[in-house]
């Protein structure tokens, strides 16, 4: 008989049902038809056969062994297990190979299905797929497990009346397989997480190899580039061209020093330029690998978006600034009216000791109490100022609304001020249109008129003050306007800041808390308070409500 390496299940020859070929291919022995006109005749079922597992002995001369001597010689010999069933699916012939797997003697299975011999195999997919050829008296290969966990390759062919079954032992290839793959899905698994790990971290690694120029990098590398999807590739100069002009020096320098062989690890924290125009900080973390001569191969590093970090230490600095320059600012505004109230105090101690005539009631008496009750009631604002800035931050300033008529609360407010207005000499005119009815609060809308009155003739640079209030439709508009130096463009959202004043404020004192505050309440009111173009000069408050 031939042999030939062919792995591919063949089709059945036009030679005839009882031309065969043993062709051995991928470890295993398959029988199928052959072309050839050579013939091996079977015999009929009642024919007796050569009992498997018992080898025939060998002659003297062994070209008079007969051709069924042989096949069962070769049988033995195969590695493979090799069952032939007839058109019920009995064994005809066995193999010891097939009958150790099987786990029963060959004698035993002489005549039975396999699923009978041994029930475990019932219900496999061994059995369903022999029955389905019997059947269907088409071949085929698949894959099988025994129940005994012995994974097979089985080949079956249909020759004339008779299902060959050629089966290879597979356990070994099946479970390096098996380890293989479920090694894939760990290694799989931990990459997901890792990358879940990187992603969330806002991190990212890479890997430049010096030799070849190419560079590894980990899926949410580009993104902290400002690409939303990895690049075709990414270049040294690539990241250099992305570098803040004011950070490539340094970085450059670091690259100069590993070239050198100065450094065998770095940190860099630099700015890189996204494609959207906005910079954002990285910092990078790396080490190089050299070979035996201390050439550079490989460097392998870890990238670290640092932006918010930044911003934050940026925000603290800038709120250390703003404390210090708030505290000398307010001991000195503390202080100014504290100096008075000592001064004025002196000065009745003095007129009390040297003129003992002087009652309280006299001029000199008044016009020192007089002072005393402004520089009181400046210093009470400033520590009302303090409570309300931090009840602002945390949300916790009060608000009691009622329905009342915001003209009056304006008129009355413009005649406190009348004293302290003629004290400072600046002339205050007043245009109030009314009733308004509305609903707010009384005492906070107050606040909101004190302080627009107070900083105008603060800073009015004694020059007239103007306030009007009248109704637009459904809101009431009031403004203050005074004729001092004005604020200029750029200054007129920033002076509604905490801790912040114009220029022309920082020569007149106060701690830049008095607009903040008042924004707070009217835009708690439903309100808008803004600064308007003064015609001749001047600065103007503008204020709307709802009514």
């Amino acid at each position: 008989m031939s042999r030939r390496a062919d792995a591919a299940p063949q089709r059945d020859s036009p030679g005839g049902a009882d031309d065969l070929t043993h062709l051995e291919g991928q470890g295993t022995v398959q029988v199928y038809m052959s072309p050839s006109p050579s013939t091996v005749s079977f015999p009929p079922t009642d024919t007796p056969v050569i009992p498997t597992g018992a080898m025939p002995a060998a002659p003297a001369d062994e070209a008079a062994l007969s051709a069924e001597a042989r096949l069962c010689v070769l049988r033995e010999m195969m590695s493979e297990a090799f069952l032939c069933l007839d058109a019920h699916g009995r064994i005809r012939e066995v193999n010891g190979r097939a009958a150790a797997l099987l786990g029963v003697p060959a004698q035993e299975l002489q005549g039975q299905e396999p699923w009978t011999a041994e029930p475990a195999l019932a219900g496999t997919v061994l059995h369903e797929r022999l029955m389905a050829a019997l059947s269907t008296r088409e071949g085929g290969r698949f894959l099988a497990e025994l129940p005994s966990r012995v994974w097979l390759d089985v080949n079956v062919r249909v020759v004339g009346e008779e299902t060959w079954v050629l089966a290879a032992d597979i356990t070994r290839r099946q479970r390096a397989e098996s380890e293989v793959a479920r090694t894939e899905e760990r290694f799989r698994q931990l990459g997901e997480r890792f990358q879940v790990a990187l992603d969330s971290a806002q991190m990212a690694v890479w890997e430049t190899n010096v030799a070849t120029g190419q560079v590894f990098r980990s899926e949410g590398h580009d993104r902290l580039y400002g690409y939303p999807h990895p690049l075709a590739e990414w270049t040294h100069e690539r990241f250099i061209e992305s570098l803040h002009p004011d950070d490539r020096p340094a970085v450059q320098t670091q690259l100069n020093d590993i070239a050198a062989g100065k450094t065998d690890s770095y940190v860099s924290t630099f700015r890189t330029h996204w494609p959207d125009g906005s910079w954002h900080w990285l910092t990078s973390r790396a080490r190089v690998l050299r070979d035996a001569t201390g050439k550079v191969m490989v460097v392998r590093g870890a990238l670290l978006d640092i932006t918010a970090l930044k911003e934050t230490e940026f925000a603290l600095q800038e709120a250390v600034r703003t404390r210090d320059d708030f505290l000398s600012l307010a001991s000195h505004e503390l202080r100014t009216p504290l100096t008075s109230l000592r001064l004025q105090a002196q000065l009745l101690r003095r007129l009390a000791e040297g003129q003992p005539q002087e009652t309280l009631g006299s001029p000199k008496v008044q016009g020192k109490l007089d002072t005393t009750e402004r520089q009181l009631r400046r210093l009470g604002a400033l520590v009302d100022n303090l409570l309300d800035v931090s009840r602002i931050r945390t949300g916790k300033l009060d608000f009691h609304f009622a329905d009342g008529d915001l003209a009056a609360v304006v008129a009355d407010l413009v005649a406190r001020f009348g004293d302290e207005a003629r004290h400072t000499g600046v002339p205050l005119s007043a245009k109030v249109d009314g009733p308004m009815e509305g609903r707010f609060d009384r005492l906070r809308l107050e606040q909101v008129v004190s302080n627009l009155l107070s900083n105008a003739l603060r800073y009015g640079a004694g020059n007239p003050v103007s306030l009007s209030l009248t109704r637009h439709g459904d809101k009431a508009k009031l403004t203050v306007c005074d004729s001092g130096p004005g604020v200029p463009v750029k200054d007129r959202e920033r002076i509604f800041e905490r801790f912040t004043q114009g220029d022309n404020a920082r020569r007149q004192g106060g701690m830049g808390l008095g607009l903040y505050i008042v924004r707070q309440i009217v835009e708690a009111h439903g309100g808008h308070i803004h600064v308007e173009d003064t015609p001749g000069g001047g600065a103007t408050f503008a204020v709307e409500l709802p009514l």
